[in-house]
């Protein structure tokens, strides 16, 4: 059954990527509308979110960006449905690098790069552009329960030379590649939610206190790598450019949670430059820091 699911699905996505790109909008238009109208897809946590990020925000300016939201949440969702047929070419003009040259000269002075981003506008697209790098891209990402869908979503970002490795065994896999003398430029989500009994940083984001994930920080640290942010940004609907800027070119020598604190501040400055384009419907905040000090019998 999960294999006729797979079929069916893949079928309609290769029909879905075949529209000129107005209709393709059309369907996303018609997708962000059935999410925010009819489905209600965690409005309230949107809601919510938006609200405690924005305490000045009016509440036609809450509407206002929710309804932005939707429609950026239909665009990444049906972006990301079709990337795994298009052709190279066609990606190129979608997505591209504003400043590659600062990675080539990493390369080219034999230094790992470990690159950090946010959900925010189709930060997934980066992947499957890995030949725009000297580096070998490894993605790091969580298995799909279907096996059929979980391929096929590896397969789609490892076509053009990407790696794509499972969370738990990052740290393996980038060992075996430095004895091997690979470069490797590890691409990192950020702004993940940590499980509660790994949290061991927060800080103040989007004006609320935040468990961040640091597991970037402690890779990059690990393998002496380079860090960079990248800045997806929409040029216009359907294309998109990615902006990168260096964080630490000496990891090792930064004071503790010093990387996590700097990429969460480029993060929210990101943020705000268009607030409609970060995920709001990840429940960021589910856990509050008082509540986690009372679970966590801390004082």
């Amino acid at each position: 059954m999960k294999y006729l699911a797979y079929i069916l699905t893949a079928a309609l996505l290769r029909l879905l990527s075949l529209l000129p790109r107005p209709l393709l909008y059309l369907h996303a238009n018609l997708l962000g509308f059935v999410l925010h109208r009819i489905v209600g897809y965690r409005r309230n946590v949107v809601s919510k979110n938006l609200r405690n990020a924005f305490p000045g925000y009016s509440e036609k300016q809450i509407s206002e960006t929710r309804k932005r939201f939707y429609r950026n949440l239909a665009d990444v969702i049906v972006e990301n449905a079709v990337i795994q047929f298009y052709p190279r070419r066609k990606l190129e003009k979608m997505f591209s690098f504003k400043n590659p040259e600062l990675l080539h000269q990493y390369y080219k002075q034999g230094r790992h790069v470990v690159l950090i981003t946010g959900h925010y506008n189709n930060w997934e697209w980066a992947s499957p552009l890995s030949y725009t790098f000297q580096h070998l891209v490894i993605g790091v990402y969580r298995p799909l329960k279907n096996r059929h869908f979980d391929r096929a979503f590896r397969t789609a970002r490892t076509r053009f030379g990407a790696d794509m490795v499972p969370m738990g065994r990052i740290g393996r896999a980038l060992i075996e590649y430095r004895e091997n003398e690979t470069l490797t430029l590890t691409g990192m989500v950020g702004d993940q939610r940590p499980v509660r009994k790994y949290v061991q940083y927060w800080t103040e984001f989007m004006n609320q206190k935040t468990a961040v994930f640091t597991g970037s920080e402690k890779l990059a640290i690990k393998m002496n790598a380079v860090v960079v942010f990248m800045k997806v940004r929409r040029l216009h609907r359907g294309t998109y450019e990615a902006e990168i800027e260096t964080i630490t070119e000496s990891p090792k020598e930064t004071g503790k949670f010093e990387i996590t604190e700097k990429h969460t501040r480029i993060l929210e400055q990101l943020i705000l430059e268009d607030p409609a384009c970060w995920l709001w419907s990840h429940n960021r905040w589910k856990i509050s820091y008082e509540r986690w000090k009372e679970l966590e019998g801390k004082d």
